[in-house]
């Protein structure tokens, strides 16, 4: 091989080296210009999931839905989207729960399923058990957490087991609307103030803090 062709050669070679360096280079610049797109497509992904929740939470109220089982307007509440400027407090959602359970559950004339007295505030078990029947229901029935199981059971379960209870914490005059001191004492509840009175049907029990 003569010195030019020698030359010839390795000038070959070193011009190779950049134009290999080159391509890896942009193989490189294209894997990463792959990988971008992707992040793109899945930032763009999310930009429209977070704009479909937003757009429920303010045109959809999933929160505050009945469940399909729920046949009747549910009771008013406190913890509803639409009340929740209103200032209400918890002992809204209880009053709204006892007329709607009045007009639902009520069964014939002589059975178990009475009424729940006017008079409920002035007995502070019932009062108690009361508010529990009525957030147990709501959760059972109403948004996120409404479970027809959980639902069936309030019906199994709850329901009849309150009834049952009943003459335990109210005198049987309040049944039938005629309120009669009985058990423990009424007593100012801690949504209220010691000037509000307890509605009791034919008169009202002034409140009194223990």
């Amino acid at each position: 091989m003569s010195d030019d062709e020698e030359d010839i050669t390795v000038g070959r070679s070193r011009e190779s080296e950049p134009a290999r360096t080159l391509r890896e280079l942009q193989a490189q610049v294209n894997t990463l210009t792959d990988v971008a797109s992707g992040l793109s497509s899945r930032v763009r992904a999310l930009d429209d999931r977070i704009e479909a929740l937003e757009g429920t939470e303010d045109n959809d109220p999933v929160e505050d839905e009945p469940a399909p089982w729920v046949v009747f307007t549910p009771p008013a509440a406190a913890e509803d989207r639409r009340h929740r400027d209103d200032e209400h407090s918890p002992l809204w959602t209880v009053e709204n729960f006892v007329a709607w359970f009045n007009i639902t559950y009520v069964g014939l004339s002589g059975g178990p399923a009475r009424p729940i007295p006017d008079c409920w505030r002035a007995h502070p078990p019932l009062a108690m058990e009361v508010a529990t029947l009525a957030y147990s229901w709501r959760r059972a029935n109403i948004g996120a957490t409404a479970n027809v199981r959980d639902a069936q059971y309030w019906h199994h379960q709850w329901r009849p087991g309150f009834a049952a209870r009943l003459t335990d914490w109210v005198h049987s005059h309040c049944l039938d609307g005629r309120h009669r001191d009985s058990g423990t004492p009424a007593r100012t509840d801690r949504f209220s103030t010691d000037a509000d009175t307890i509605p009791t049907g034919d008169n009202e029990v002034q409140q009194h803090n223990v």
